[in-house]
């Protein structure tokens, strides 16, 4: 199969792209703008839809604010959750309504966790996110999570809980020791997720489904080395086992051409060492991975399959314009926009895999960087790189 006809998969089936809102059984359709939002770093998933009477009555539409809903497209729903906002305005020329909800798990990302005796930890992170999450109605679902091979480094340490602190951040900062995801899925559930790695049936390619796409190739918000520390004071790097001390071995990104220090805080009070390296580990990659995101908008919300894109799911991208041909990166976040001006359209982020994992890798330059080098150094002008 030629890469164009994996990128494109050929002509799209005929697919309900119609976005419903449903309440206490009532189906409400007929939307004309459309924004629905959702990703593996996004939390939670939102929406923001609006009518005018020119296409619906708004006076008859029956929403209130804190109401349960289900957002759908076609009949494949989206977003579980609940109404945040019913905005309606009156001008001399029309009546419109607006409706703007997010996830059930909107609940966990804005309210303060209670915790009785202000301590959590001695538990692995599943256990954590399901007690912190269970107030809300929230479950917790596993998707294709690796945890580490020694039982002991899947322990999260006890730590102190300040007040004020929410149940999502408290899990969020826990994953990155574990190398995983955290977002939500459409049923409203929090997901703790490694990296994906099911892929979509097509993806994106300049010229074909592509209407416009942007990259920048950034240095400033990466650094060359990345040295995990336990507390943000350096009095304890002294103590006599190396083990029971304040910093641990570095991890260093060699795409880096200048000493750029950066110290990672790990939160907690982890004196065997692995969870610090990994969560510096997690700093690296992802930000790695940031420094050569991509946004692309194409012309559909499908792929060739008929399926929603969607986060956390590997797609082929061919954007060499860009300096980007043949990538197979994963998307970390997707809009669905539908409105009079420009129609149907989908905005998404891709990056690298590796940007969302901690596993050592090799470091390598930007894809671009590297392609030069190779054509000066058959013209005999190779210059340094790195």
């Amino acid at each position: 199969m030629s890469l164009l006809s994996t990128l494109v998969g050929g002509s799209l089936p005929d697919i309900n792209t119609d976005v419903s809102l449903t309440i206490d059984n009532v189906k409400w359709a007929g939307w004309q703008d459309i924004r629905i939002s959702r990703g593996c770093e996004r939390m939670p998933a939102d929406f923001d839809i609006s009518v005018t009477e020119k296409y619906l009555d708004p006076g008859k539409i029956d929403i209130q604010p804190g109401m349960a809903c289900t957002l759908s497209i076609g009949n494949v729903p989206v977003i579980n959750g609940y109404v945040d906002v019913y905005a309606a305005s009156l001008g001399p020329d029309e009546h419109s309504v607006r409706i703007a909800g997010r996830s059930r798990c909107s609940d966990i990302v804005d309210c303060h966790a209670v915790v009785p005796n202000g301590q959590l930890g001695n538990c692995d992170i599943v256990r954590l996110a399901t007690e912190l999450c269970k107030p809300f109605g929230v479950k917790v679902i596993t998707q294709n999570v690796t945890l580490p091979s020694d039982p002991k480094d899947r322990i999260i340490q006890f730590f102190n809980v300040n007040l004020g602190e929410t149940p999502y951040n408290l899990i969020e900062t826990c994953a990155r020791y574990m190398a995983l995801l955290v977002y939500d899925n459409a049923d409203g559930n929090l997901v703790l997720a490694s990296v994906g790695t099911s892929a979509h049936a097509s993806g994106f390619a300049e010229g074909v489904n592509v209407i416009e796409a942007n990259v920048s190739f950034r240095m400033d918000e990466r650094y060359s080395e990345y040295s995990p520390h336990m507390f943000s004071v350096q009095t304890l790097n002294d103590l006599p086992d190396p083990n029971k001390g304040n910093n641990f071995p570095s991890v260093y990104d060699k795409g880096v051409p200048r000493y750029r220090p950066f110290f990672v805080i790990t939160e907690q009070s982890d004196y065997s060492g692995p969870l610090a390296e990994r969560r510096a580990l997690w700093e690296m990659q992802r930000r790695r991975g940031r420094s050569q995101a991509v946004r692309v908008v194409c012309d559909s919300w499908h792929d060739s399959a008929g399926q929603l894109w969607a986060a956390n799911m590997l797609a082929p991208l061919h954007l060499p314009s860009l300096k980007l041909p043949n990538k197979n990166w994963l998307i970390t976040g997707v809009t669905f926009y539908k409105d009079d001006r420009m129609g149907t359209r989908a905005e998404l982020e891709l990056m690298p895999p590796e940007s969302m994992a901690v596993e050592p890798a090799v470091q390598q330059p930007f894809d671009w960087q590297v392609q030069q080098a190779l054509e000066d150094s058959t013209s005999g002008q190779a210059e340094n790189s790195f």
